[in-house]
């Protein structure tokens, strides 16, 4: 027997944990607000989403996050493994995080106490409800009697498949990152440009190249989708925004006007990835053909449907 546990960096609120079998508490990292350091919160609890983004729209880039103590792992590990049960740990990219080492480190030190249990720590190499979407699967998986370890093959495999595709409307967060230039920030704002990214090979966010407009943003996002999309009809497909819901309604009807899917889902970027991405998200997630090691095909698709629009 086993459980399947998220951190913060998962996005995923209580009645998706509970819907699809994953284990319902989860560890909370630590935000540093400028009122002092916050656990980040799955159910917006204090901050609605609303809230939360104008604070960090206020404070681009002075807002720091880590991931979770010691104490805040053991507090969730331990009573599974004192009832006998086994651990897969997803995680947030470690190309945007050092939570996969923390945890990993973290596992050694705990199983010395627990030598006949197993805590497997996977690298999502995604962030935010993109590793919740993983997740979400991993408890399908559970739910239908697949053995530990052979989930723990599947979420190995199925991380290089799932994709982002979708627009950073707000680009200061992405020249504070050093993903673009302030100059091209600056100018792109102004003339209303919106960057287009979807996942790399190695666990990054990093643009494709930029669209004129929200609409000619929003039918490159859905062409690209269709484009690379695998069996829709059996997918659960995120709709993930920051901060950006009218715009995730629109995108979710012009999805479901055009793919038939299994269940769309419009879910918020959470409070432990908001900082690092700022407000002006909104994108699609899910599976589709694999991702390339050099971006040549991503990109090549990107420019083609981009001289269509």
């Amino acid at each position: 027997m086993y459980e399947i546990v998220i951190d913060s960096t998962c996005g995923l609120p209580k009645d998706l944990r509970l819907k699809y079998g994953l284990y319902e508490d989860y560890f909370h990292g630590i935000i540093y607000l400028p009122k002092g350091e916050y656990a980040a919160d799955l159910e917006f609890e204090e901050y609605s989403q609303k809230e939360y983004f104008s604070i960090i729209k206020k404070n681009a880039g002075k807002i720091k996050t880590a991931f979770s103590s010691y104490d805040e792992f053991s507090r969730v590990i331990e009573p599974i493994l004192k009832d006998g049960k086994d651990v897969i740990l997803p995680v947030i990219s470690t190309g945007l995080s050092g939570t996969y080492n923390g945890y990993i480190q973290f596992a050694k030190i705990m199983l010395e106490d627990y030598p006949n249990r197993k805590i497997e720590v996977i690298d999502t190499l995604k962030y935010g409800p993109a590793a919740g979407l993983l997740c979400i699967y991993a408890g399908i998986n559970k739910i239908n009697g697949m053995s530990f370890e052979d989930n723990v093959n599947w979420l190995n495999k199925k991380r290089y498949e799932l994709h982002q595709i979708g627009v950073l409307d707000d680009l200061s967060f992405l020249a504070k990152s050093g993903r673009l230039s302030a100059t091209k920030a600056f100018f792109g704002q102004l003339v209303g440009i919106q960057a287009i990214a979807d996942f790399t090979y190695d666990g990054k966010t990093t643009p494709l190249g930029t669209v004129k407009g929200s609409k000619s943003a929003n039918s490159l996002s859905l062409k690209y989708l269709k484009q690379t999309i695998v069996k829709p009809e059996e997918q659960i497909i995120f709709v993930c925004h920051s901060n950006r819901y009218e715009r995730a309604k629109i995108f979710a009807k012009q999805l479901q006007s055009e793919i038939v899917a299994k269940d769309v889902v419009i879910i918020s970027v959470d409070e432990s990835c908001g900082p690092n991405i700022g407000p002006g998200l909104c994108a699609y997630f899910y599976f589709g053909v694999p991702i390339s090691k050099d971006r040549e095909p991503e990109t090549n698709l990107f420019n083609k449907l981009k001289e269509s629009i």
